[in-house]
């Protein structure tokens, strides 16, 4: 019912369809490092892993830094309504050769760059080489001035979500207290590590009711972890259940913009530190184009 009344709310309401402007065209931005890529995933759906992009962004972006958010759920696509923009492309239109990547990527009030997916079009992972090489040749140009790249991965264990994941420099798997999404948070971890190999995972507890209903959640997944699976986990933080946050989902707006004092606001900006220590301290190897490289070359091996 909450995402039924924001889809409502965004017909009804303006919506920011801004352009990005080129990267390089920015005062006072120089050359920076390597843009680190952080995939945001989820075991199953309803967990508020959108939100959670969308939320964080936001705090990086009212942070100065400059972010790049990939929606990477081609099949249900739906970040560019909790940014609350209405793209003019999409993804879809880039792989048809109508538009390049520079028409796609938009920017919305906060500054926070989209780069959307569409509902309905075929996964990534079925599309052919050179469209994955187009890709990647345009984000290796547009993304060398942003400090960090978020992935919205879709929920589950499917190739797509795997897809991304095993490419990014971290992972961040958001899961609830409910104990379906704990078991399903399990599996997705466990096929990440048995199929994929890997072996890091960072957790971040989402509408929960205080720090020790987190670390419970967080105890159980881990003690699992790495007695079944030799698997490290780390805890990254927690997200309060927070009644401004639902009004925010509500009116399809993030809480970071709403109501920036709200307990769920302070969350999502202590986390939003978190990830800017983060992207300094990774040692990327090469650049954003290496990660789609990687997603050629896991392809090619499969």
């Amino acid at each position: 019912m909450i995402e039924a009344t924001a889809n409502d709310n965004l017909r009804q309401a303006p919506a920011v369809s801004t352009i990005a402007p080129p990267l390089r065209q920015r005062a006072g931005h120089g050359p920076l490092a390597p843009a680190p890529v952080f995939a945001i995933t989820s075991g199953k759906g309803g967990v508020g892993k959108t939100n959670v992009v969308a939320n964080l962004a936001t705090a990086l972006a009212r942070k100065k830094k400059r972010v790049l958010v990939i929606d990477a759920d081609l099949g249900l696509a739906n970040l560019d309504l909790f940014l609350g923009v209405r793209p003019v492309h999409t993804l879809e239109d880039f792989f048809a050769g109508t538009v390049g990547l520079s028409e796609v990527i938009i920017a919305n009030r906060d500054g926070v760059l989209l780069l959307p997916g569409a509902s309905g079009v075929q996964a990534l992972t079925a599309l052919s080489t050179e469209q994955k090489i187009a890709l990647l040749t345009e984000l290796d140009v547009m993304t060398q001035e942003v400090d960090l790249v978020l992935i919205d991965t879709g929920s589950g264990i499917s190739d797509a979500v795997t897809y991304f994941t095993t490419a990014a420099q971290e992972i961040v798997v958001v899961a609830t207290a409910e104990p379906s999404s704990i078991t399903d948070a399990y599996a997705l971890i466990k096929v990440l590590t048995s199929d994929h190999r890997q072996k890091r995972f960072s957790i971040l507890a989402n509408n929960v009711v205080d720090g020790a209903e987190a670390m419970r959640l967080f105890e159980t997944l881990s003690g699992a972890a790495l007695r079944f699976l030799n698997a490290s986990l780390d805890f990254l933080g927690w997200i309060p259940r927070d009644p401004q946050l639902l009004r925010a989902v509500a009116q399809a707006r993030t809480v970071v913009s709403m109501a920036a004092d709200a307990p769920s606001s302070r969350a999502f900006f202590t986390l939003a530190d978190q990830f800017a220590d983060s992207a300094q301290r990774i040692k990327v190897k090469g650049n954003v184009q290496f990660f789609f490289r990687r997603l050629l070359e896991a392809e090619k091996n499969a």
